[in-house]
This record gives C-alpha cells, sequence and structure tokens, in this order.
C-alpha cells in the first residue's frame, strides 16, 4: 500500500517544483518587464549618480585646499630660507625679532607655517559626513589650547541647515522608499484584486508563495543597487576599485546588500498581510520611525542625560586665564626660567627678554588653569559619545549612515582621532622651538656680529612636519561589526517572513 503511493506523492513533489519554478520565472518576468520598476530604478540611479558626484566634488575640492596648503607652506619656508641667507651678510641695520627668520623666538611666534591636515580618503565621495562641519587643516599654533581654533572656509548656514546630498544620503535615506515602491505592491495589488488565491492554490502553502515573491524581489534588488552603486561611484570617478581600496569596498557591498535584504524583507512580511494603501502607510511609519524617530529620540535623551558644557563657560576661563599684567608675566618666566639652572641667567635680565619667549611661561599657566574644565568637557563629551553609539544600534538607518561615514573617512571617530595628533604634534614642535627660545634668552649674544639677522637659529630643514594618518588604516575592522548587525536583523526578518503563522490569502 505505502508502495502504490510513493510514485503519486513523487509526482506530487514534482508538479509542485515545476509549479514553484514557472511562478518564479513568470514573477521575475513581470518584476522585469513592468515599467514602474524601470522607472524607480533609473530615479534611484539618477539620485545615485548625482550624490557621488557630490560627495566626489567635495573631496576634490578639500584635497585641492590641502594642496595649496602645502605649497604655501613650502613656499614660505623657502622664503625665509632665502631671507636667512641674505641677512646673514653684515648691514647697518638690525632687524626686530619678529620679522628674522634667523631668530628663534620670533620665529616661532610670527614665522612658523605648520599645517596639521586630514587628508580626503580615496573614498571620501561616498559620504559628505562631518567634512563640511570639521577642520580638516588646522594651522599649527605654540599656543594651541584644547579644542583647537579651526581654520577653514566659512559655509553658508543656510547651505548647511539642508544637509549635503550625496551617495550616503540616497543609500540610507532615498534607496528604502524606493524598495518599499516596487515591493509593496507586488503581493498587495495582487490581494485587492483578487488573484492572490488563484496563484495561491497552485502551490502548497501560501508561505511559499509569499517567499517566492519574496526572492524574485531580493533577486532584483539587491544586485541592482550593488551595480547602480558601483557604477554610480566609476561615473563620480571615485577610485573604487584599487588595491587599498578593495577590501573596504567589498565589506561596504556586503553591508549594502544586508541593508537591501532587509528593506526587501521587511515589505515582504508587511505587504503580504494588507491592501495596497495599508501596506505603503505602514512601511512609510516603519521608515519614518527608523530613520527619523529613533535618531531624534535618542538624541533628546541624550542631551537631558548628558547636557553639554556651554563653551562660552570655557571661553570666559580662557580670558580669564590670559588676563595678565606686564608684572605677572615677567614673574612667570622668573619662575620658569630659575627651574632650569641652563637658563636661570634669562631670569637676571627678564626685562629684556622678548615678549614671544615670555609667551612660553604664561602658556603653560594659562592651560594649568583651564585644564580642569577643557577634562571636565572632554569626559562629557565621551560619555555621551558612548551613549549615542549604544542608542545608534536601534535604528538600522543610523547604523547604516556611521558605517558609510566610517568608509568614506568623513566620521567624527576619525576627527576625534586628527585633533588628538594635532594636540601631539603641537606638543612636538614646543620641544623643538621652546628651549631653542630659552636657550636664546638665556645666552642674547648674535651668533653673526654686525648681521642683520642673529643667525641663532638656521635649522628650517629640521622643524617636525606633521604625518598624515592613512584614512583607510583599521577600516575594514572598524565596520565589520556593523555589516554582521544588517545582516543579523536582515535574516530575522527572513525568519519571521518564513516562520509566520498569521499568513492569510
Amino acid at each position: 500500500m505505502v508502495l502504490r503511493r510513493r510514485p503519486c506523492r513523487l509526482a506530487r513533489s514534482e508538479r509542485s517544483a515545476a509549479m514553484t519554478r514557472a511562478l518564479f520565472g513568470f514573477e521575475l518576468a513581470m518584476l522585469l518587464k513592468a515599467r514602474f520598476t524601470w522607472i524607480i530604478g533609473a530615479l534611484l540611479f539618477a539620485a545615485l549618480s548625482w550624490g557621488a558626484v557630490n560627495g566626489q566634488a567635495n573631496a576634490d575640492a578639500q584635497q585641492a585646499t590641502i594642496d595649496r596648503v602645502k605649497v604655501h607652506a613650502a613656499a614660505k619656508v623657502a622664503k625665509q630660507q632665502a631671507d636667512v641667507a641674505r641677512y646673514s651678510r653684515p648691514f647697518d641695520a638690525v632687524l626686530p625679532y619678529w620679522q628674522d627668520p634667523s631668530d628663534a623666538a620670533g620665529y616661532m611666534r610670527y614665522g612658523l607655517a605648520a599645517y596639521a591636515v586630514k587628508p580626503p580618503s580615496p573614498l571620501a565621495g561616498i559620504a559628505i559626513g562631518q567634512s563640511r562641519l570639521l577642520p580638516f587643516y588646522i594651522k599649527t599654533d605654540l599656543d594651541y589650547v584644547a579644542p583647537p581654533a579651526a581654520a577653514f572656509d566659512f559655509i553658508n548656514p543656510r547651505i548647511l541647515s539642508l544637509g549635503d546630498f550625496d551617495l550616503s544620503f540616497v543609500l540610507v535615506y532615498v534607496l528604502p522608499l524606493a524598495l518599499i515602491a516596487i515591493g509593496a505592491s507586488r503581493l498587495a495589488a495582487e490581494r485587492d484584486s483578487g488573484a492572490l488565491r488563484l496563484m495561491a492554490a497552485q502551490l502548497p502553502s501560501f508561505r511559499q508563495l509569499v517567499m517566492l515573491k519574496f526572492s524574485v524581489a531580493a533577486v532584483v534588488c539587491v544586485p541592482f543597487t550593488l551595480g547602480a552603486t558601483v557604477l554610480a561611484l566609476l561615473v563620480a570617478g571615485t577610485p573604487c576599485w584599487s588595491m587599498q581600496t578593495m577590501d573596504t569596498m567589498l565589506l561596504l557591498g556586503a553591508a549594502l546588500a544586508g541593508f537591501t535584504l532587509f528593506w526587501v524583507a521587511l515589505t515582504a512580511l508587511v505587504a503580504n498581510r494588507i491592501g495596497v494603501v495599508g501596506s505603503y502607510l505602514r512601511l512609510v511609519s516603519v521608515w519614518i520611525g527608523f530613520t527619523f524617530f529613533v535618531p531624534a529620540a535618542g538624541a533628546l535623551l541624550i542631551d537631558m542625560a548628558y547636557p553639554a558644557q556651554s563653551p562660552l563657560l570655557y571661553l570666559d576661563d580662557l580670558r580669564r586665564a590670559n588676563d595678565f599684567k606686564p608684572g605677572d608675566r615677567d614673574a612667570l618666566f622668573v619662575a620658569l626660567a630659575r627651574a632650569e639652572p641652563a637658563y636661570a641667567s634669562a631670569a637676571e635680565r627678564v626685562g629684556k627678554v622678548s615678549y614671544a619667549t615670555k609667551q612660553i611661561a604664561v602658556q603653560q599657566a594659562v592651560e594649568r588653569q583651564v585644564a580642569e574644565r577643557a577634562a571636565a568637557a572632554a569626559r562629557q563629551n565621551e560619555l555621551a559619545s558612548g551613549k549615542a553609539a549604544t542608542l545608534r544600534w536601534l535604528s538600522p538607518a543610523m547604523v547604516f549612515d556611521t558605517l558609510l561615514q566610517q568608509a568614506a573617512g568623513t566620521g567624527v571617530e576619525r576627527h576625534k582621532r586628527f585633533i588628538k595628533r594635532t594636540g601631539a604634534y603641537t606638543d612636538e614642535l614646543r620641544a623643538f622651538f621652546w628651549p631653542r627660545a630659552m636657550a636664546e634668552a638665556a645666552n642674547p649674544a648674535n651668533a653673526c656680529q654686525g648681521c642683520a639677522g642673529r643667525m641663532n637659529f638656521t635649522d628650517h630643514d629640521k622643524i617636525p612636519r606633521f604625518e598624515a594618518d592613512r584614512p583607510l588604516d583599521g577600516v575594514a575592522g572598524g565596520i565589520g561589526g556593523a555589516v554582521g548587525y544588517l545582516w543579523l536583523l536582515a535574516g530575522a526578518v527572513v525568519l519571521m517572513l518564513w516562520s509566520g503563522r498569521t499568513f492569510r490569502v
């Protein structure tokens, strides 16, 4: 009896598999032939290309500015070296110290042209991120007090308030809407027309039909999104397939595929239960929640729990700390000079020591006075940043946006490292100039008697130079967790779709 039923079961299974393949091919052909699909795809590709071009233009403009900064600094040093050679000959007049490139104190305060730069990443065209709000080059000042003064061109705040239309904006905000527009009507419209009952009768279960339609949408949308994004980057001229960007690009592709699959699966999960209008309303509501409500609510909570200290308080402390009388400045310098036997003789002639040299002692005193306020602000910022990083996992849009900024080298974390390295570079310059200026004050004799310049400082070639970071170093490891999160989220929605108990025709 069992042997007689086995061929029937086998035939039924073969018919089901054949029907599944036929329906898959039919659905795939219908989706690809639909004019609406091509319209949405064309508009999405146009938006991706426009965003990529804008992002790459911003990166190119920053690189051009950094190149000009380097040329300016090199030209200034070359001119100063030529001046040193010209002033090394006997001359009737003597240059004031602030105009003398061979005076260590005058040069470090008035002649130094040293810059810390944050060059754009090869993938900077993907996301403008914070690069238009934060400085990407800083003219170092030995009076540096954190946070440093920014050195960048002013931008109309009305333009900044509109945000930047770049590739990341399209992928994070526009792409989900395009996927909803394409996928929401695949099941919902057939449910409204009654065709869904007929299609479901051809398969063993309605779940199988839902998964089939989801698979068709995923097969079309995921490759199209990946291909359109890469093509948009190529149109913009972004070097996305060089050897140094290959591993990062592969991870970005995996993240984009996971993000796309999440929205396709979520669309299928919602659209199989209700009609077209209800599907669009619910999916757009979910999109608004993930994209706007969760980030806004998180920002409000963090602002209430960790209110940022007013920068005016810091500026007021800085003003008070710099409010020195000449006698106070002299006393500070005398104490500094007497603390080091090699410079003790400078304390006896404090009245003849240059203002630039005395500022060494003043700067140290200022930083001691504002250290507590600066440290408190830094701690508050770190606490708020840590909580924000935790809350970010509640929104796939925030996770994906942060991932794109990290890959592009335009996020906040890289800027924090840049500011920290700028401070270290300033300390390196201080260690180079301050001992020379103090030794000059202790021994005021000119190295060249009768020359226009003092010739006490001729080591311009030995001035420390800022070593820019490599933007892609560590990026692949930094975004790996976010890529896994997006795929885990997509897998969870697919599992909910497969194990749904409330499917009804």
